[in-house]
């Protein structure tokens, strides 16, 4: 799975479209995914800080992590249905 294929999984999951952001940001409470120079690092920001980072050495591992987050942070989405 690349990212454009983790956002549309996180669509078709009905996952709040504020929560998260595909190319990274530094807007409050979301989890971001970024590509950093070789290695994709998926992190959470809350007021202007990072936390949680995990860096990753494939795109498919970091979506993977990703989306799994998402599904924990968020279990009435429509995976859980």
């Amino acid at each position: 799975m690349d990212r454009k294929q983790l956002e549309l999984a996180l669509a078709a999951e009905g996952f709040p479209p504020d929560s998260y952001v595909m190319h990274g940001s530094d807007r409050n409470d979301t989890l971001n995914i970024e590509q950093q120079g070789p290695k994709f690092v998926v992190y959470y920001t809350e007021r202007g800080s990072r936390s949680d980072e995990h860096e990753f050495l494939s795109e498919a591992d970091a979506c993977d992590y990703f989306l799994e987050s998402m599904r924990r942070a968020y279990p009435r989405a429509k995976h859980s249905a």
